[in-house]
This record gives C-alpha cells, structure tokens and sequence, in this order.
C-alpha cells in the first residue's frame, strides 16, 4: 500500500465513520450501549474472520496481547464518549471528539522529545479554530462539566491512534483488528452482564428492523472494514496525519447531511456560514500539516491519458478465452448471498440497492466472469429465500453482469498493467471513471447511486487492501498483454568460451 492509497483508504473509512451517527440515532434509548457494543463487535469479527481466517495461523502470544490492549482503549473511549454526549448538543460532542488530533501531535512531541515543526503547529492550531466555528463559535456551549468527558476520551483516542500504529508496524493487521472486535465483544459482554446483574437489565434486543439496519451497518463498516482498513493505513501514514484526516469527520457528516435526512427520515443538519468558514479551515489544516496531503489532491485534478477505445469485433475477442472456476464461484456466491439476505430482510433499502453492490466491482474486477457468475448465483440464492418473482431476479443480474464484466474488461485495458493497483493518479482517475459511467448505465437512480457509492467507497479500499497488501493475482481478459516488472536482455559473449 502506497501512502496515497493509504490517505484515500483514511478519507473513505472517515465519510462511514460520520454516517454512522445517523444509524446510531435509530437505536432505542432503552438498548443497553454495552449491549450494542457487545453485538456490533461479535458481528465484526465474524464477518472479518470469513475473510481472513487464514491469518490465523499467524497468530501468537504477543499479537493476542496487542488485540488485547487496543479494545481496552476502545472500550475506554466508548464509555467516556456515552458519559460526555448526553449532556451537550451533537454538534459540540462532534467538535471535541475530532480536536483529538491535538493530543497526538503533544503526545508525538514527547514521544520524539522534539517540538513540532512550524508547519505542524500552524496546521493544527487552523484545524483547531475550523473545530471552534464549527461549533458556530458557541462558547457556552464548551462551558460544560460533560465536554471534560469528551476531552478525556479525546485523550483516550489519542492513545489508540498512536498505539495502533506502532503495533501495526510490526504486526499482522488483520490479525490485530479480529483481535480487538473479539476482545472488545469479550469485554462489552462481561459489562452488560454485570448491567444486568446489578442494575435490572435485561439481555433482549429489539427485533425493530431499524435497530438491525443499524447493527448491520456498525458490524459491517465500522467493526469491520473501517477497523481492518484503519489499521493497516497505519503503517503508511503519521498519528498526526492520521488523526486530522478523521477530523474531517464532522464536515463530511454536514456535507452528507442534505441526502442523508432525506433517506432516513432524520432532521437535517444547518449549515451556516460559521460551520462552511469552519469546514475550509479544517481542510486548510490538514493541508498545512502534510505537504504529501497537499499533492496528492493537486494530482486528483490531472487528466489521465493514453486512454483507448476497442471495436465490439475485438471486445468479444479477448473476452472469449476466459475460463470459469468453480471454487471462485462458490466463495463469490455464499459472499454475496450472505451480505445481500440481511438487508433485504430489513427492507429498508430497495431490493436492488445495498451493501452487496460493492462486490461485482470487487469480485468482478480480480476473478471477471468466476467472480460474476458467483455473484449472479448469490443473487439468485437470496432472492429466492425472500421470495422475490423471476423478473427482479434477471434485472439484478444484468446489473451484476454490466458493472462486474465492465469494471473487468476496461480496467486492464486502460490502466497499462495487469495487476490491480492504485499507486497512480492516473489509475484512481480510471477507476472513479469505469465507477460513474458503469453506474450510470445501469438506469436507476437509487440502483446508479448504490453501485456508485459502494464502488467508491467499499470497493476502492477493499480493492486496494487485496491488490496492494494481499498481493492477489488477478484473472486477465483473454487477449491481454503481459508486462514483466523488470526488463531484461540476454547476450552473448564467445570469448566467455575460450580456455
């Protein structure tokens, strides 16, 4: 992983991390937050253990330990941030759980037993002001015994931050964020027994589909994806630049705000000029602080080139060799059926629209039509278990088929190469483009909008995560031409020869 790729991964995690709070305002006040968290977290970890149980046998004593550690401080930040936000508005618990960047940067300080440099502190304390007008210069509202809550778990956030990058620069990071959602499962299960013990608990869920929406979005993106793809980010990118690039959390949350209310029926957030003055010097800050940063999002303006077009004759061509594999098959459908069957069971989503509609951008693009067919087949298992006719049956197909074989065939073709990679501009500029245009085609505005946020992102970082650091060999378009990594020339020497 490239530490491009490694501030995009942050980037798309932070924009799930500043949707969750809507989900997490459809749990019931009656729902113990250990009981949550003790779901949440098992959920996560089985999830992620269907996708990395061979890392496993990697496993020793000292990782289990580090795991260990790492969900004692989420446990911690968790109950310090419950205590500190039922007592002041969202908006000034979401200004003070992101300022913990300043935090890292005194801990980073001490850590290195050197000050920070000019363009760190000016970079901070301008995110730190953006923070201040987010909150529209409310200072009462910071007047608050339950805002030292927050700064506490802010401190205890800081500590995870940095924790987690130097395990993981030295650790397994799949290993470690199993390790943290099963210990924080263990951990939050022993506080709501005690809860119920001690304090007349109980140890029923609701069964609202609401409630199960939210569990299905907090165990898939942020116990699951966000811990996994967090960690490993980790080993490429600075506690510092790490903790202000999830400071943005709170603008993406207002910039989300317009369409998110709409879909879920939850008041919408508003926006003034002190919160977009406050948006401007949080990005500002982050720039300052990491000239990297900086430009990297000067490249995403760049056109990329070289891009060539194919006649129907020459499509069909090199798309006639490709082979089917039966195991590929089968993984691809069991994960398709079983990320697509929750949600169509909490009918919260059109049938057509969900979490599943990353995975023909993923499964299609490394194993094409293996991973394509497995992903019709999944679609054809957990439609019929729901019931659904033929007819919806076909037209989730065509869309798998359009975006899996899409997403597929014109990638090799225009990234020039045959691995899946994104340490290029050019490579995410043809990504983001295949994205958009599969999407559009598919003539639908909530299954275009689906397929477009999922390719994005779900899709990129996963893609990232098993081309970059799982190093998985793609399957080619028939036809493709191979380019070695390394050039090479043989020649001959007779006089090598002569005794």
């Amino acid at each position: 992983m490239s530490r491009i790729e490694a501030n995009i991964s942050l980037l798309i995690i932070t924009f799930f991390g500043a949707v969750q709070y809507v989900f997490l305002s459809g749990v019931p006040p009656t729902v113990s937050d250990f009981a949550f968290l003790c779901v949440t977290n098992f959920a996560g970890f089985v999830i992620s253990l269907a996708f990395f149980f061979g890392e496993l046998f990697r496993l020793d004593s000292r990782q289990v330990l580090q795991s260990a550690i790492l969900a004692a401080e989420l446990l911690g930040l968790n109950v310090l941030m419950l205590l500190g936000a039922s007592g002041v508005s969202p908006t000034v618990t979401a200004a003070v759980m992101s300022s913990y960047f300043v935090f890292v940067a005194a801990f980073s300080a001490v850590k290195e037993k050197k000050l920070p440099d000019k363009g760190t502190t000016a970079g901070v304390l301008t995110a730190l002001t953006g923070l201040f007008f987010m909150t529209d210069a409310d200072i009462n509202g910071l007047m608050n015994a339950n805002v030292l809550y927050l700064l506490l778990a802010d401190v205890v956030l800081a500590l995870y931050i940095l924790t987690a990058g130097a395990y993981a620069s030295s650790s397994n990071p799949s290993i470690l964020a199993m390790g943290q959602m099963f210990f924080c499962f263990i951990f939050s299960l022993i506080l709501w027994t005690g809860e119920v013990v001690f304090y007349g608990g109980t140890f029923e869920l609701p069964t609202g589909k609401i409630f199960w929406g939210a569990v299905i979005y907090i165990s898939f993106f942020m116990r699951g994806l966000y811990t996994i793809i967090q960690i490993y980010a980790q080993r490429y990118v600075s506690p510092l630049n790490t903790s202000l690039i999830f400071s943005t959390e709170i603008i993406m949350a207002m910039a989300a705000s317009p369409l998110i209310s709409r879909l879920v029926g939850t008041p919408q957030e508003n926006i003034t000029a002190m919160k977009a003055a406050g948006s401007v010097l949080i990005i500002l800050g982050l720039l300052i602080t990491n000239s990297g940063t900086r430009g990297f999002f000067a490249g995403l303006l760049r056109p990329f080139r070289n891009i060539r077009v194919t006649g129907l004759k020459g499509l069909v061509k090199r798309l006639s060799s490709e082979k089917l594999s039966l195991k590929i098959i089968a993984v691809s459908a069991l994960v398709y059926a079983v990320i697509d069957l929750p949600v169509l069971a909490t009918e919260v989503l059109p049938v057509h629209a969900g979490i599943k509609n990353f995975l023909p951008f993923t499964l299609g693009l490394f194993f094409g039509f293996s991973g394509v067919t497995g992903c019709c087949l999944g679609a054809v298992m957990s439609f019929s278990v729901m019931g659904l006719g033929t007819g919806e049956i076909l037209r989730e197909c065509a869309y798998i088929s359009l975006t899996g074989i899409g997403i597929w065939y014109w990638w090799f073709f225009f990234s020039g190469g045959n691995m899946i990679s994104f340490t290029r501009i050019k490579n995410f500029a043809v990504y983001f483009v295949l994205v958009l245009v599969l999407s559009a085609l598919c003539f639908n505005v909530w299954v275009s909008g689906a397929y477009f946020l999922c390719g994005l992102l779900i899709a990129l970082p996963v893609d990232i995560l098993f081309g970059s650091l799982l190093k998985i060999v793609p399957v080619l378009p028939g036809g493709s031409k191979i380019k070695y990594d390394t050039s090479f020339v043989i020649s001959s020497n007779p006089e090598s020869l002569n005794s």
